[in-house]
C-alpha cells in the first residue's frame, strides 16, 4: 500500500467517503467541530472530542487516536468541519503533531511555539463534493481562543480541561451582587479597553472613565479561562498603552502596579503600588502568569503592570486566597497575579487587534514618571449587573 502523500499548509486536495483520521503518537487530544455557512458552530452538529468519544452517525472515534467522518452522513447545515488537537493541561503543545488518512497526511510543527491547540486540517463542501485543506493554525491561549473563534459554549472547554474545573488555590474575584461593582482597565487601541474578564462577567452595563470622560463600553470579546476580556468604546481613547518588545520578564525586576481599588472607600483616582516580579510562574507553575508583590486590594483587577521605562508587561488577575492558606496552617502577603504580556498579545491577535510595540531603545524614568505617562491610558470600569 503506497505511503499517504505530504500536505502542506494550505493545500487543498479532493476528499470523499468515510474516512479515517489517524492521530500519531501521543500526547494532544481531538476534537471535531462543524460549522454553518456563517462560521460559527452549527447547532445541528455540536462538536465531538476524543474524552467523551460520542457516537454519530456522521463521525465517531474507533480509538482515542482515531476519528472516522463519514462525510455523506454530514448534516446538510454543516459547511464546514475543523479538525483540532489540543493540550488538555492547555501547555504549548510543543512539537510536531501529524495527523493522517489512507492516502494523505499533515504535520504541524508546534516546535518552539506557544499553541496549546492546533486545528489540523479542515474539510469543507465545494461545488457538491467535499474537499480538504491543510491548515496548521494555532492558538496559544488553546481550546479557549477557538471555541471564542466559533461560537462554542464556553461549558464544553471546562469540561475537556481539568485546570478550568473548580478547585482551590487563586483567589476568584467576590461573588457578584446585584448592583455596580467596578474594576479596572487599560486602553491598548484607540477604542479598546483590555480587562479581565471577571471584571466585566454578567454585567449588564459597562461604563469605563478615562482621561477625565465617562464612557458607554460594550464587552466584544471575553476569554473566561485566560480572564481577559476586550471592551470597546465609540469615542477616541486619549492615550494608549505601550508593550514592551521583549516580553520576557525578569525575576527580581520592578514594576509598578496601577487600578481603582476599593473604590466608595479610598480616592477616585488611580492607584499606584511599586513592587518587583516574585516568580515567573503561578500556582502549580502555570506559565500564563507571573508572581508579583507589588500591593493590591479588590478593584484592582484589570490594571496596567508596567515595568519602569513605563512599557506594558501585565494586567492584574489576581491574589493567593489566604483565608483557603491560612487553613492549612500556612502564612503569606502580597502574593499577587498578573496575565504575561504574551497571553494578552495572542488574545488581541486572536481578534484582529494590532497594540503598540513601545522602542527597544527606551530608557528606566523612574516611578513618579511611569505612574504620570499613564494616567491617558488607565481606566475606571463600572459594572451594572
Amino acid at each position: 500500500m503506497p505511503a499517504p502523500r505530504d500536505l502542506v499548509a494550505g493545500e487543498r486536495a479532493p476528499i470523499a467517503g468515510a474516512p479515517v483520521f489517524a492521530l500519531a503518537g501521543d500526547g494532544p487530544t481531538l476534537a471535531l467541530i462543524g460549522l454553518g455557512s456563517d462560521r460559527r458552530t452549527s447547532p445541528s452538529f455540536p462538536p465531538i472530542d476524543a474524552v467523551t468519544r460520542e457516537m454519530r452517525p456522521a463521525a465517531h472515534f474507533e480509538e482515542t487516536n482515531r476519528l472516522r467522518i463519514d462525510l455523506e452522513s454530514v448534516p446538510d447545515g454543516v459547511e464546514r468541519l475543523l479538525l483540532i488537537a489540543f493540550d488538555r493541561d492547555n501547555q504549548p503543545i510543543g512539537r510536531t503533531v501529524t495527523i493522517e488518512t489512507s492516502v494523505l497526511r499533515f504535520a504541524a510543527d508546534l516546535g518552539g511555539r506557544a499553541d496549546a491547540a492546533v486545528i489540523l486540517v479542515e474539510c469543507y463542501r465545494h461545488q457538491g463534493a467535499w474537499r480538504i485543506a491543510a491548515n496548521g493554525q494555532g492558538f496559544a491561549m488553546g481550546l479557549s481562543a477557538i471555541a471564542a473563534a466559533y461560537g462554542i459554549d464556553h461549558g464544553w472547554v471546562v469540561r475537556l480541561i481539568p485546570r478550568l474545573q473548580p478547585s482551590a488555590g487563586y483567589g476568584d474575584s467576590p461573588p457578584r451582587n446585584s448592583g455596580p461593582s467596578s474594576g479596572s482597565g487599560v486602553a491598548i487601541e484607540r477604542n479598546h479597553i483590555l480587562t479581565n474578564a471577571h471584571v466585566v462577567d454578567g454585567a449588564s452595563a459597562v461604563v469605563v472613565h478615562v482621561g477625565g470622560r465617562q464612557l458607554p463600553a460594550q464587552a466584544v470579546f471575553s476569554d473566561p479561562h485566560n480572564d481577559l476580556a476586550l471592551l470597546h468604546v465609540d469615542a477616541v481613547l486619549p492615550g494608549v498603552a505601550q508593550f514592551r518588545p521583549q516580553v520576557g520578564l525578569h525575576l527580581g525586576e520592578d514594576i509598578v502596579a496601577l487600578g481603582f481599588p476599593l473604590q466608595g472607600l479610598l480616592g477616585t483616582g488611580p492607584q499606584a503600588s511599586a513592587g518587583n516580579i516574585a516568580a515567573l510562574c503561578g500556582i502549580g507553575n502555570d506559565s500564563s502568569v507571573f508572581q508579583f508583590t507589588a500591593p493590591i486590594a479588590s478593584g484592582n483587577s484589570g490594571g496596567p503592570i508596567l515595568d519602569m521605562t513605563g512599557h506594558l508587561v501585565g494586567l492584574v488577575c489576581s491574589s493567593l486566597n489566604l483565608e483557603r492558606i491560612r487553613e492549612r496552617g500556612a502564612s503569606g502577603e502580597n502574593i499577587n497575579f498578573g496575565i504575561k504580556g504574551a497571553m494578552m498579545l495572542s488574545f488581541l491577535d486572536a481578534f484582529g487587534i494590532e497594540p503598540q510595540m513601545a522602542r527597544t531603545t527606551d530608557q528606566p524614568v523612574g516611578r513618579a514618571a511611569v505612574v504620570r505617562q499613564a494616567r491617558d491610558f488607565i481606566a475606571k470600569i463600572t459594572c451594572e449587573c
